[in-house]
């Protein structure tokens, strides 16, 4: 994807020398973690007001091709879109790095005359669990206002058949359990809450969130139990013939439904 570049200052994303094609990409320095981010920009970058930040979901649970789907969001919803990307080590490490930059991100951007309302925490999979953590981590040190979690991983329970949606769709999502279970062992997964958000007391510091699924996600019903549990402005979506992983597979009117409810929650 071309010249990677080090960066320390929001101001470089904001006014950057950029390709053709509109991408930059960047190692963003946190102490002594590195983590690469791909920069997608919007056409007129003079106008730039909101800002994606995009967290995305395991490639081999989701069958995603990420730059695609950051080149289309980013065109699609007029956004610059910073995509972080991350190592699958352990998980806790692994929040810990992804919450640091968001936090950084934020901050900088905030500095930097984005309005908070303007910056969306966005990702898909196991993406959101991330998300999800990141609102737990996060004690007040910077605000969110919006979150997009597209087909959510949320409660870590696929020992076993938790959820009718899982049973009912599992010839659409083959091998999908298999896989959430064998990508959380590989990261260490431990017991802990900060995984399991659909078992948190109080949903109150939870931000306006819009939920996007597929009608025949094996993980529906879970992604459908969260939004119900939200207290704060919430919206919801559910794509008919959409499995897991759907970003890959959208024909002209799913593109068409999803960026329209985006934008929409988004003004």
């Amino acid at each position: 994807m071309g010249e990677i570049k080090l960066f320390r200052n929001i101001k470089e994303l904001l006014h950057p020398s950029i390709s053709k094609k509109n991408i930059s990409n960047y190692e963003i320095i946190i102490d002594e973690d590195i983590l690469p981010a791909h920069i997608y920009y919007p056409k007129k970058i003079s106008d730039l007001n909101r800002v994606i930040i995009y967290i995305h979901g395991n490639s081999e649970i989701t069958g995603t091709d990420y730059s695609e789907v950051y080149k289309f969001l980013s065109k699609e919803l007029d956004s610059m879109l910073i995509a972080i990307e991350y190592e699958n080590i352990n998980y806790k490490g692994m929040y810990k790095s992804v919450y640091e930059t968001v936090k950084y991100l934020y901050k900088g951007l905030v500095r930097n005359t984005i309005n908070p309302s303007k910056i969306i925490l966005m990702g898909d999979s196991t993406g959101c669990n991330i998300i999800t953590g990141i609102n737990y981590l996060n004690k007040d040190e910077f605000v969110v206002e919006k979150e997009i979690l597209l087909y959510p991983v949320l409660s870590m329970e696929y020992e076993n058949a938790k959820y009718e949606s899982m049973v009912k769709n599992k010839d659409f999502n083959l091998g999908l359990l298999t896989k959430l279970r064998n990508y959380y062992e590989s990261i260490e997964y431990q017991n802990d809450k900060l995984l399991r958000p659909l078992e948190l007391k109080d949903y109150s510091k939870i931000p306006s969130t819009l939920v996007i699924t597929g009608n025949v996600d094996s993980l529906k019903d879970e992604a459908k139990e969260y939004y119900e549990k939200l207290v704060n402005d919430k919206d919801y979506l559910e794509l008919e013939f959409s499995a897991h992983g759907f970003l890959t597979k959208l024909d002209k009117d799913v593109s068409k439904e999803i960026i329209n409810k985006m934008k929409k929650f988004m003004e």
